[in-house]
């Protein structure tokens, strides 16, 4: 199931960007659907640990997403290569990768 989590967030990032791009709100829409996108992939979510893949050919810096006050600090990710994060287990699991 985390898999599909992050696949469909960026795709619902992409579809709201198209909606709002129509309607001249694209601008601030596009800020944002980089906050979600394609690199930073979780492969790996348990509580208080996730390891995260970059899927692309560049370096990135990534984190998860725990709680709204305190995900992990973001790690640079080289390009195909995975990084795993850790935090409180009582604050449970990841919600989604994202690049930071």
């Amino acid at each position: 199931m985390p898999r599909t989590r992050t696949i469909l967030t960026p795709l619902a990032v992409a579809v709201a960007a198209g909606a709002l791009a129509v309607s001249g709100a694209a601008p601030s829409v596009a800020a944002g659907a980089t906050q979600y996108g394609g690199c930073a992939s979780l492969t790996s979510n348990s509580n208080g640990r996730a390891t995260v893949k970059n899927i692309c050919n560049h370096t990135i810096n990534a984190t998860v997403q725990v709680t709204w006050a305190s995900d992990p600090d973001c790690q640079s990710i080289g390009a195909h290569r995975s990084a795993t994060f850790r935090w409180d287990s009582k604050k449970g699991r990841a919600g989604y990768a994202y690049e930071c």
